[in-house]
């Protein structure tokens, strides 16, 4: 009974460990919401433009840089979020330490969102490339189109025009992944599953883009912005 008891105890304290950092967050107050920003992050504000959008949705946006990070960067953190720009670039700047972090963070409860170049990197595979992914995501991703453009995606059976720039689309996806948009012609642009006990959301396309994004390309966005699709997905992943 004594042996049992020590068992029950240890196994509590591991998953303690595990989901840590995620109830902390909520119980120190407002939990942090990480942003990537370094290289392969575009130079349009591709990280930047996340902090309004964080605020709105209750968190604290940190920007965390490629390289190893400090301890405790971690901490209070409930959502990791991988900005658009040059996936092969990205994963080749960022620390292995700063990638184990990030699988560890996911796997014991954090969420991910991952945009673009964050949708290409959150595979095993970037892309059809032989660069090596995070692997938080299964199935692969595919180069959907080029040029930039906006997209009438159906959003959870929601139309909605979204900026659209190089990002892809969503294959060879297993039945545990829930898929949450489609672009034009039916290919799957956004989905979303899970990673041990943490939450990932991936879409190829731009909801996130400020309207500066299409009208400097000479483009007019017929709905507005698209903020709210991204508010969305943050509390789904942060489990609020």
């Amino acid at each position: 009974m004594l042996k049992l008891l020590k068992m029950v105890s240890i196994v509590v304290l591991f998953v303690g460990l595990a989901q840590g950092s995620v109830v902390s967050a909520y119980a120190s107050g407002t939990p942090k919401a990480l942003i990537y920003k370094g290289e392969g992050s575009c130079k349009e504000d591709c990280s930047e433009v996340f902090v309004d959008i964080v605020k709105q949705a209750g968190f604290d946006p940190v920007f965390v840089g490629p390289e190893a990070p400090k301890a405790g960067a971690f901490d209070d953190a409930v959502v990791w979020i991988q900005p658009g720009g040059y996936a092969g670039t990205a994963m080749g700047a960022m620390s292995p330490v700063l990638k184990t972090q990030i699988k560890e963070f996911i796997k014991n409860g954090g969420g991910y969102l991952g945009f673009c170049a964050g949708a290409f990197v959150a595979t095993s595979k970037v892309g059809t490339t032989s660069t090596s992914g995070l692997g938080i995501f299964p199935g692969g991703t595919k180069l959907y189109g080029k040029g930039i453009d906006l997209k009438t995606i159906t959003w959870n059976d929601r139309q909605r025009v979204i900026y659209w720039e190089g990002g892809p689309y969503l294959r060879n996806l297993p039945s545990t992944v829930e898929k949450i948009a489609t672009y034009p012609n039916g290919a799957i642009g956004a989905a979303r599953t899970t990673y041990g006990n943490g939450r990932v959301f991936i879409a190829g396309m731009h909801p996130e883009a400020p309207t500066w994004w299409a009208t400097s390309e000479d483009l007019i966005d017929t709905d507005g912005l698209d903020w709210d699709l991204v508010i969305e997905q943050l509390h789904w992943a942060a489990r609020r």
